[in-house]
């Protein structure tokens, strides 16, 4: 029955060359009876495959096969091994046979199928379109989230479109138009060109819960900053101004002046107590609130920091920000690394430093008056503000830039616009939109429209603003251009588009959309030239970050937040946007430098600001004074670093965090992140009478001493062999990529981070692993290619693609495939330009 089925892999297939007679022995003998019908071991059945029917099926058993061939993964160690030789000629018997397969093989479903925008294409191309800035505005926040394929939020069979999406997009189609037609701006200038300028001192109200406190304790003099703004029940985490009640009356860039100082950092509470890190100079943050949702003491859904300087604690002095405002916002200040959970300090100084409190309040009860006793007598750590000075916007003109993208000029009048200007500005915009020439009938259609508005009473600027909005809810805004027939290539509006929303999240620029219009885009050495251009210019910065989420999953971190009890300093320091930074910056680095993508396992660099220097234990290098600054450090540099595997991707916290669950690590979740992430042979789903492992918390037993029992079961093992050692070399990090050598269980366990890997290769701890891995590079080098055709293409990959994407990356072999050029190779490739 065996040597039936596999001498239909081999023999009898149709095809005019017969393989070698050693490649059928070698799956009978080292492959079959493990992976048999009745009982395949890792859900792979070998056995009842028509191998002669080259369908996509077959196609990825095989190529799995000739994977786990190349890892050493197959056989496992405990069955007969085959020779060096038998296995190379096996791997190569095995791949010529797959190769024919592809040959004789077509797929309708490898196009790239029509899809809309994603989210943060919408937000991105409505920004550039009608120039708005996009710090304090979001069209998208009442969009349903994105469903994700494979991490990706731009696969487009998963970006379905509902009733309730088109509701959405004709909403926010009114909200960015009638922002960029922006008529309080014409307002503001024709009652005034001066910048306008409010001062507030000696009457600071706070929040509700400190409101009684701050009037017996300072008449309202001060306002005051106590936690960081990312409590989730602050105290003094958003500094507002009450008296403030309208906000900035444009849009525009404001000079903010705050007179502060930095209160007890000499303080002699512990940090088990206030949870505070005292040795960090206090940052003060401006960050806006908007004045029509109200409810400033807390959190607002867009709140970005706008801003960040340290705070002398020597003596009051003036600090200067320079801040984008919309108008209707406000600046709010904050306490960027302040105390985690003030709420509860209070209750714990009573309980860990009643002693050190003044006699006078050292027997308060209740939180009300010990929040009181302590505003008043203790010496809580804090921010003082004194007095605020606003002016105006600075450096405004009218029309602005949004209104020159929206009007392709000022604003138009009745006298001075007919119905032929008014169709060159909307065949105008409707160009720009649609990224490409509007047809005839969609531009006569536009037309009519317009008219009709005109029709019903509506002046010229009216009619034509409600044109736009229709052109933003157009299918041809909100839909990519896909050729006509399956089998055709792009044209080049189609190409400038492809390229543009690859490299830049965003629709195409005046450049690229020039060499389209010319007709000349598709030609190689222009195509080339044109990738170069757009990742050496900062609007690739926006390609980065989203590849990055897509591929690494980055887009999840926070989803399962860290345990606030462990690591309150995880949020005092605001380290999910710091993690996700380095990520960042280490492979738009990797891009501009053009450095070896296999790299990204063993480099000894990265990019660090203090606080993320701090967590790794490199502070020394990084002076408080410029706690904010980022630059490069290499961790070879530190011996300490250095040997806990810090520097490439397996060594950054980003990465750390986001294969844990916020409280403790598991060994399975982080193996099985870097089969699927990094090598990409991801491992079938476990069985579902397979019970899921519960860590151990009273520390009887070690996480490794439990999966050891759990992979006894010869089922669970042909996965865990493969997923368990990688995992094991992570151990040493904790669930927010903290170095440890202990569990935090009672007794403290030591942590062994030492494995094998199928094939024998041994190794201990993440720096050893990371060479390991880089010996499998072209694994890495395939899966990075792979996913960054799925961000550029929009779509899946496919067995029918393995063969193109493979010609892709090989070329680029000699010179150890660089970053940046195997990035221009995508490009280049005919997949692309399907």
């Amino acid at each position: 029955m065996h040597g039936i089925a596999i001498g239909a892999l081999l023999v009898n297939d149709g095809y005019a060359e017969e393989k070698p007679i050693d490649v059928t022995r070698f799956m009978q003998t080292y492959c079959v009876d493990c992976h048999s019908a009745d009982d395949p071991a890792g859900q792979r059945d070998l056995e009842s495959l028509d191998w002669s029917a080259s369908d996509f099926d077959t196609q990825l058993s095989l190529q799995d096969a000739i994977d786990q061939l190349t890892l050493r993964s197959m056989p496992p160690e405990d069955s007969d091994q085959p020779t060096t030789k038998e296995r190379l000629t096996a791997i190569d018997g095995l791949t010529e046979r797959l190769s024919k397969m592809r040959e004789v093989t077509t797929s309708t479903s490898g196009q790239t199928v029509l899809r809309r925008l994603s989210r943060r294409e919408y937000k991105r191309t409505v920004a550039d379109l009608l120039q708005i800035d996009m710090t304090m505005f979001d069209p998208t926040l009442e969009f349903p989230g994105d469903n994700l394929s494979e991490h990706f939020d731009n696969v487009g069979d998963v970006l379905v479109m509902s009733g309730h999406l088109l509701e959405r997009y004709l909403a926010a189609a009114d909200q960015c138009v009638e922002k960029a037609r922006n008529t309080a701006a014409d307002r503001m200038w024709s009652e005034s060109s001066e910048p306008k300028q409010w001062v507030f001192r000696d009457s600071f109200v706070q929040q509700a819960e400190l409101r009684t406190a701050h009037r017996r304790a300072f008449r309202d003099r001060y306002l005051c900053l106590y936690d960081h703004p990312f409590n989730d029940k602050t105290e003094g985490g958003y500094g507002h101004i009450q008296d403030f009640t309208d906000g900035v009356p444009v849009d525009g860039i404001y000079e903010i002046r705050v007179h502060a100082k930095a209160m007890h950092r000499d303080t002699p509470y512990t940090d088990r107590a206030v949870r505070i890190d005292l040795e960090e100079p206090f940052r003060l943050g401006v960050r806006p609130g908007d004045t029509r949702i109200g409810d400033m003491p807390h959190r607002q859904p867009i709140q970005p920091l706008l801003a960040q300087a340290n705070v002398s604690d020597q003596s009051f002095e003036w600090i200067t920000f320079q801040v984008p405002l919309d108008r209707g916002f406000v600046p709010r200040f904050t306490f960027e690394n302040g105390i985690h959970d003030v709420r509860g300090s209070f209750g714990r100084l009573y309980r860990l430093h009643r002693e050190d409190l003044p006699r006078s309040i050292r027997n308060k009860k209740g939180i009300f008056e010990q929040r009181i006793a302590i505003i008043s007598e203790g010496q809580l750590p804090h921010i003082r503000i004194d007095e605020v000075q606003i002016r105006g916007p600075i450096e405004f003109s009218l029309p602005t830039q949004s209104q020159l993208a929206l009007f392709h000029g000022p604003p138009p009048t009745d006298a001075e616009w007919s119905t032929q200007q008014a169709k060159q500005r909307i065949d105008s915009f409707a160009s720009r939109a649609f990224r490409r020439p509007p047809t005839k009938t969609e531009l006569a259609s536009l037309t009519s429209f317009y008219e009709s508005r005109r029709t019903i009473g509506e002046n010229c600027e009216q009619a034509y603003v409600n044109t736009v909005k229709a052109i933003l809810c157009s299918p041809a805004f909100l839909y990519f251009q896909n050729p006509a027939d399956s089998s055709a290539t792009l044209t080049d509006h189609g190409l400038a588009e492809r390229l543009s929303y690859f490299l830049t999240s965003s629709m195409p620029d005046a450049r690229l959309r020039q060499l389209a219009d010319q007709g000349v885009l598709h030609e190689e050495v222009t195509l080339r030239a044109e990738v170069k251009r757009l990742l050496a210019s900062s609007e690739s910065n926006a390609f980065v970050a989203d590849f990055l989420d897509n591929w690494l999953n980055l887009r999840s971190l926070g989803s399962m937040p860290p345990d606030p009890r462990g690591f309150w300093f995880f949020y005092a320091g605001d380290l999910s946007v710091d993690m996700k930074t380095e990520t960042q910056r280490l492979f738009r680095d990797f891009i501009d430098r053009d450095i070896p993508l296999v790299d990204l396992l063993t480099t000894s660099h990265s990019f660090l600001n203090r606080d993320m220097a701090k967590l790794y234990g490199v502070e020394h290098a990084f002076p408080a004074e410029d706690a904010i600054s980022w630059r490069r450090f290499d961790f070879s540099s530190d011996t300490a670093a250095a040997g806990e595997g810090r520097g490439g991707l397996l060594g950054q916290a980003s990465i750390l965090t986001v294969s844990a669950n916020g409280i403790e690590t598991s060994p399975v979740t982080r193996g099985v992140w870097l089969l699927d992430n990094i090598l990409g042979t991801p491992t079938p789903p476990p069985p579902d009478d397979v019970p899921a492992i519960e860590p151990d918390t009273r520390g009887a037993k070690t996480i490794r001493d439990q999966l050891t029992r759990h992979s006894d079961d010869a089922t669970c093992n042909q996965c865990h062999r493969k997923i368990d050692p990688l995992g094991f070399a992570l151990e040493g990090f904790d669930a927010i990529g903290q170095f440890r050598r202990t569990y935090n269980t009672k007794p403290r366990r030591p942590i062994d981070t030492s494995g094998e890997l199928p094939g024998g290769a041994t190794f201990d701890g993440a720096a050893e692993l990371k060479q390991q891995l880089a010996a499998q590079q072209e694994f890495l080098v395939r899966t990075v290619t792979e996913r960054l055709l799925i961000q550029a293409l929009g779509r899946r990959m496919e067995p029918i693609d393995r063969a193109a994407i493979d010609a892709i990356w090989r070329p680029l072999k000699s010179e150890g495939y660089p970053t940046a050029q195997l990035i221009e190779a995508i490009v280049l490739s005919d997949l692309f330009r399907r």
